[in-house]
């Protein structure tokens, strides 16, 4: 009896647990139908050659009919009587090279500038910032398409999805769904689809950079389903994905602290991730690459030259970040009622770490933040400030990290980096409230002047009269910041190779509030000629005292 019992205990036990399984199983095959969670595509390679994109400001162009918006609009920059922004000293601190030349310029001119200039800074490709509400940008991708194919342009482009609704949960994952994708199939049916300026993956898929892109899903934080936030985002972008009929590789964007189980969650559902400047700030790259590389799945490298705003900014609310004061409110605010923003790069030393970890890490893919965010100051497109030490630097370590042979190896090359006045001093009369956002280089650096050098051969370095022993190679060398012109020289068994005294000069008695970061290099004629040809050259003399004598 108890024998009897006891197998029938174990067939029922058995029929029970095979029920529960079974039920188990067809529970998992229908969550597999719907879960997009380690799929076999994102171990796969986002590209099949290294290649550097540039997160590209698609409006902030220059054209006939277009000026450039308020934080990089040349009009409010200049310290005269005729600059409406005269009573904060200034809306803009920015002096962009191609506004004037390209203000009589159709858009079809400006987009072939845009890319030429880039090319010759060494970037290969845009990530368009891409917003769900302003339609008119399509026409800017479109022309850009549109003349790369006709100028035969070796460009790549991507589309870079950004905050969506930006925050506002009023506005349903449909509808952005529905939105994004009637834009996006208009762009892809005038341009082609299998257009070669696509950034593509190796098997095919579309490459699709997110920043805060997650605002798409509608994550129901109520009722999660056992599922973290992360497949709600993929989901969405499953279906955006399925709306403009094809496939998306989706590399989105880590910009804070985040945890382990966060990063591991990120790399459940999305093949790639980048970097924006606030995971620097906070220490992350080296785990994010570390967990990267555990799970197979791609990380993108980024490097960023700066970061101070020229776009002025409501004094600090937790409730209402990074609120932009266009010009007319900025100016009803006045002097006190304003800020900018800043982020301590420590001159030309962020840039160089943020490459050099790349190329440690050999990743695939570098974005440069940005090609052309003026506004936020951490531009590389030609400006009378960042002028081209940044591109001179993209160069020479892209050919590093693509084991190609130096672009300078025939001839010396110096770069000075340096802020236009120390950090104890106090502009005055136009001294607006500045709110340090982080940290990637150190501030007593930019106290300093920082001059790079990249030698063939072993030199000497003289920068305003004192003179040091250089390598060969790379070598960041630290000088006193001075009032005055700041003169450079590099010299070989007493003989003067390369030389150059900056147009700006640094100052003790700033009259308005700017960190930005000022460069001067060798190579400044060679790449202003190529980009501008023989129109006037822009300097920034602001503090030039012999010039502005004259």
């Amino acid at each position: 009896m108890y024998k009897n019992e006891k197998m029938l205990f174990s067939k029922t036990t058995l029929i029970v647990i095979l029920s529960l399984l079974f039920c188990g199983m067809d529970l998992q095959e229908l969550k597999a139908q719907d879960s997009l969670i380690n799929l076999p595509e994102y171990s796969l390679p986002m590209t099949d050659k290294k290649i550097v994109m540039a997160h590209c400001m698609t409006h902030i162009i220059r054209t006939k009919d277009r000026v450039l918006e308020d934080g990089a609009n040349p009009e409010y920059y200049p310290n005269t009587p005729d600059n409406p922004s005269q009573a904060i000293g200034g809306y803009t601190l920015v002096d962009v090279m191609s506004d004037r030349f390209l203000k009589d310029s159709s858009l079809e001119a400006s987009v072939e500038f845009e890319m030429r200039a880039a090319m010759r800074c060494g970037i290969d490709g845009f990530q368009f910032y891409y917003q769900l509400g302003n339609s008119s940008w399509d026409r800017i991708v479109e022309a850009y398409f549109k003349v790369a194919e006709e100028k035969n342009l070796d460009f790549k482009f991507a589309l870079c999805l950004s905050h969506p609704g930006n925050g506002d949960t009023s506005i349903h994952e449909a509808v952005k769904i529905a939105t994004w994708s009637r834009r996006i199939n208009s762009i892809m049916d005038k341009v082609g689809r299998n257009n070669k300026h696509w950034l593509r993956t190796p098997d095919g898929r579309l490459v699709v950079y997110l920043w805060y892109g997650e605002q798409l899903a509608d994550v129901p934080y109520g009722n999660m389903e056992g599922y973290p936030e992360q497949y709600y985002w993929a989901r969405a972008y499953r279906r955006l994905a399925n709306a403009v009929h094809e496939k998306f590789a989706c590399a989105i964007v880590i910009n804070d602290l985040k945890s382990s189980t966060e990063i591991n969650n990120y790399l459940d559902y999305f093949p790639a991730v980048w970097l924006w400047t606030g995971a620097y700030a906070s220490g992350e790259a080296e785990r994010i690459a570390s967990a990267c590389k555990a799970r197979h799945r791609t990380f993108e490298g980024s490097a960023f030259p700066d970061f101070f705003t020229s776009k002025l900014l409501a004094p600090e609310n937790p409730a209402v970040y990074w609120h932009i004061l266009w010009f007319n409110d900025a100016m009803a605010a006045g002097i006190n009622g304003i800020q900018r923003n800043y982020l301590a790069t420590g001159l030309s030393q962020t840039f160089r770490s943020n490459w050099n970890f790349s190329i440690q890490q050999d990743v695939p893919v570098m974005n440069i933040i940005t090609w052309n965010d003026y506004p936020e100051g951490h531009h590389l497109a030609p400006e009378v400030n960042h002028n081209y030490g940044f591109s001179v630097l993209l160069q020479y370590y892209k050919s590093i990290w693509e084991g190609k042979p130096s672009p300078y190896a025939d001839r010396d090359v110096a770069i000075a980096f340096f802020k236009k006045y120390k950090s104890n001093a106090t502009p005055s009369p136009y001294n607006i409230q500045v709110v340090t956002i982080g940290k990637t280089g150190s501030v007593a650096t930019e106290d300093s002047i920082d001059v790079v050098t990249i030698l063939p051969q072993p030199g000497q370095l003289r920068v305003n009269g004192e003179t040091v022993n250089v390598p060969a190679g790379l070598t960041s060398t630290k000088f006193r910041s001075q009032p005055g012109a700041v003169s450079v020289a590099v010299l070989r068994n007493g003989v003067v190779t390369k030389s150059f005294v900056t147009p700006e000069w640094i100052t003790d008695k700033p009259y308005r509030t700017d960190k930005l970061t000022y460069t001067f290099d060798t190579e400044y004629m060679n790449f202003n000629h190529d980009i501008f040809g023989d129109k006037p050259i822009l300097y920034s003399t602001q503090y030039n005292k012999d010039i502005n004598k004259k």
